[in-house]
């Protein structure tokens, strides 16, 4: 597997960046134990705030390495979608005790818009692009991954982003919500590390103590056991449809899918 991770810190501010630019900056399994070993080393006091931004100026993430998943109902295809690994590493960021800004330097799709709305503040180039694909490719996003959604831009633009699965410019992005700033990208790094050291430059007890609270009231606490029994099975059909299969030959030979519905 390639990328890797690349932290700089300059002062109270630090730097993550994703760097697999031949895949678009795309995670896999190395990259997500990278991602949330750096938010482990970062997490103390002396940090006040950290930037996470992609590689290069096309793309912040382009989600998880679509080669990488498995079609077919196999345990590999369920720990990636619905449990471990992915979850693991969003919750490090989302949990992080000091904020964390997303400089959203080009497109994110799929787990990497999620990554990006796992961040605190989302600073958008007017050139990028979003969208969540999951109905293109045959799979269901997590209940957690949905509430996240859910909890920063609502339901009914949620619901606009998941079922159309249409990528979103930046201009949109900033209406439904997705980005709190859109800036020229030549003005990008100035604006987001602007922020980030007005931020810093802040009572340090008074930010996490805000960021802790606003977690705990917006906390997702999990579906009862019936409800997640019934997403889960969900889940598993996809897992083991048709349709997944047919997803994946599809966004490989780079044409629209043809989709059975088994």
């Amino acid at each position: 597997m390639g990328g890797k991770v690349i932290v700089d810190r300059e002062g109270p501010v630090a730097t993550v960046t994703v760097s697999h630019p031949a895949k678009k900056n795309a995670l896999n399994l190395k990259i997500l134990g990278e991602l949330r070993k750096a938010f482990s080393d970062l997490s103390g006091e002396e940090t006040r705030c950290v930037v996470l931004r992609g590689e290069g100026e096309e793309a912040f993430c382009a989600g998880y390495d679509i080669a990488a998943i498995p079609a077919g109902g196999s345990g590999e295809a369920q720990v990636l979608l619905s449990s471990n690994p992915f979850d693991d590493m969003i919750r490090s960021v989302e949990s992080f005790p000091a904020p964390v800004i997303a400089m959203l330097n080009g497109f994110a799709f799929g787990g990497g818009l999620e990554l990006a709305i796992a961040c605190d503040i989302r600073v958008s180039s007017d050139q990028a692009v979003f969208g969540m694909t999951p109905a293109r490719l045959g799979v269901i996003y997590r209940p957690a991954g949905l509430m996240r959604f859910v909890n920063t831009i609502g339901l009914p633009a949620t619901k606009e982003l998941f079922y159309t699965a249409r990528k979103v410019s930046a201009r949109r992005a900033f209406d439904l919500k997705l980005v709190n700033r859109v800036c020229p990208p030549e003005e990008l790094p100035q604006v987001t590390y602007e922020m980030a050291r007005e931020i810093a430059e802040n009572a340090p007890l008074s930010i996490r103590g805000t960021k802790r609270i606003l977690s705990l009231c917006m906390a997702f606490r999990g579906l009862p056991p019936r409800e997640a029994e019934e997403a889960e099975e969900w889940i598993r059909r996809c897992m083991e449809s048709d349709d997944l299969k047919e997803g994946k030959k599809a966004f490989t030979e780079k044409r629209k899918p043809r989709f059975s519905g088994r």
